[in-house]
């Protein structure tokens, strides 16, 4: 290993580790870019298959110069991935061809350079990350990805503090722009900017791809999981990249694993469900840049694993050609819980529920990439049980399904409801229910009200007591509701600690300590015929 400090264009300079094959001579390079300077795990497989494994820390970050990296993250990344680029391009060991591979922020760091178009970038492999990290990230439709994103307080130290004055009492603190100092932590500017950036303006803009990604020219492999943060953006950003045609060589590959690729929760996916990323990496750029005919080039560009079943699967194009978008309607004629089936409502009453944000419905497992947080969170399935039976929480099952019915592909709830609050939150979340009622979830999705229209454009409070149309856009999935389960949709409008708690006043959001409890209106009728609208997919 040879380790150098790599100057930037500023003058800074970023500590970069360099690990070659054993035998003299250029190569193409994989190179990293993030927190450290690259990992033992992967240089090793790389170098062994023929590639210069390249690791650079980021700003501020291990042993690179630069200001604290947590408090300017993202800014820096693509003029500094650039010169990063240039300055491997003119070394002997490099043949002339970098590909970029990681997730998390290591994913970031190649969707900030990608788009500046060096001319020796050949292709990204970037794994658990939203380009988009205002649309779903560090806030989510509007919320506060509570949990994820206030671990950047405590992360660099200070979790001692933290645990000391208490997990739940940390994490109700409001107004919660001063949560990063409330535990004796120090004052955090990543936290306040995420926090006080409450709408989507410069400081998004600047980090996201949103009006940037179609000047990515070069192939790209997407990898990700079903129960991490970023599904959906995968395959959005997937569809965006293989509409815009720049290039034949986009491709996905997800499993139900969570941000660091481990199958997780405690739902059965047989023995085969894990995913080898540097493995599927290294086989993609030996057919890529080396040529290497080894049976890429005749693989469908989609390779999923079909939950349920537990089976990987090619496809062709996503969502799948074959989809039949489904309507299931929410009914009820009680208080509270009702059923669903396809057939559209009738003249059934509203369903009505308090939502207290001094009680909210407590986190248990799900699609995220929040760390476990003790006593009150954990990611993958999670028996949801213990949540459907509070009044906050509408519960609507179907009848046990008489064959097996695969659910793969985009999922939405269209959501009719009328609030006493200003503001307020909805949420939606599918699950699987086994004979025995063990309840699984799948996917979730948020909508905070004042973002209802766009979460682009600039927020609209409610009116109080007037119904609108709700779009809450849950994570994809893929899974196959075996014969005699049932599918089942839980409402509510919290979900403590994945997400702050809407304090339904309509104000600035994080700003002050103020709540206020909030009656909530669902309608089900032929009028306002509230749903979930499924990707089913016709069995063979």
């Amino acid at each position: 290993m040879e380790e150098i400090m790599v100057p930037m264009r500023d003058g800074a300079r970023l500590q970069t580790k360099i690990w070659k094959p054993a035998s003299e001579g250029s190569y193409p390079v994989l190179f990293t870019r993030a927190y450290s300077a690259g990992f033992q795990r992967d240089y090793e497989r790389f170098t062994e298959a023929g590639y210069v494994y390249v690791g650079q820390a980021t700003r501020g970050h291990s042993g690179s110069e630069g200001d604290d990296g947590m408090d300017n993250r993202f800014f820096d990344d693509a003029d500094d991935g650039y010169d990063a680029l240039t300055w491997i391009s003119e070394q002997p060991w490099c043949d002339g061809n970098i590909a970029m591979y990681g997730k998390s922020y290591w994913g970031m760091t190649q969707w900030l350079v990608a788009p500046l178009q060096h001319p020796n970038l050949k292709a990204i492999i970037p794994a658990n990350m939203n380009p988009d990290p205002w649309e779903r990230g560090y806030r989510d439709h509007g919320a506060v990805q509570l949990a994820h994103t206030a671990r950047r307080i405590y992360d660099g130290g200070g979790k001692d503090k933290v645990a000391k004055f208490g997990w739940s009492k940390w994490h109700r603190h409001l107004p919660l722009i001063d949560l990063d100092t409330v535990a004796g932590t120090q004052r955090n500017k990543l936290w306040r900017d995420y926090v006080s950036h409450s709408t989507y303006d410069d400081f998004w803009k600047t980090i996201g791809m949103r009006d940037k990604y179609h000047n990515i020219k070069i192939p790209v492999y997407l990898m990700g999981g079903w129960y991490d943060n970023y599904p959906g953006a995968t395959f959005n950003y997937f569809e965006k990249l293989r509409k815009l045609g720049a290039t034949d060589e986009i491709r996905v590959v997800i499993n139900p694993s969570e941000h660091l690729n481990r199958v997780v929760g405690d739902r059965d996916f047989g023995e085969n469900a894990a995913k080898d990323e540097v493995g599927l990496a290294i086989r993609w750029l030996d057919y890529l840049i080396k040529g290497i005919d080894n049976g890429s080039k005749d693989e469908p560009p989609v390779k999923i694993f079909v939950m349920g079943r537990n089976e990987w699967r090619f496809e062709k194009q996503w969502p799948l050609a074959r989809t039949e978008f489904t309507k299931y309607y929410f009914h009820s004629d009680g208080p509270k819980d009702g059923w669903l089936d396809t057939a559209t409502p009738g003249d059934q009453p509203p369903i009505r529920y308090t939502y207290d944000p001094d009680d909210p419905v407590p986190t248990l497992g799900g699609n995220h990439s929040s760390p476990n947080v003790p006593g009150m969170l954990r990611v993958g399935t999670v028996d949801q049980r213990p949540n459907q039976h509070r009044q906050d929480v509408l519960v609507f099952t179907s009848s046990p399904v008489q064959e097996d019915t695969e659910v793969t592909g985009p999922i939405m709830v269209k959501l009719y409801a009328a609030s006493s609050a200003p503001d307020t939150d909805f949420i939606a979340r599918l699950m699987d229910i086994y004979p025995d009622g063990t309840a699984y979830n799948l996917t979730e999705g948020i909508i905070r009200a004042r973002f209802r229209d766009s979460i682009w454009e600039p927020p609209q409070l409610l009116v109080p007591g007037e119904v609108y149309e709700y779009t809450i856009q849950l994570l994809p999935t893929s899974n196959v509701f075996l014969k005699g389960h049932s599918i089942c949709v839980h409402l509510t409008s919290s979900n403590f600690p994945l997400y702050d708690r809407n304090p339904n006043t309509g104000h600035q959001q994080g700003m002050d300590a103020e709540i206020q409890v909030a009656e909530q209106t669902i309608y089900h009728n032929e009028k306002y015929p509230s749903h979930i609208i499924l990707p089913i997919i016709p069995q063979k």
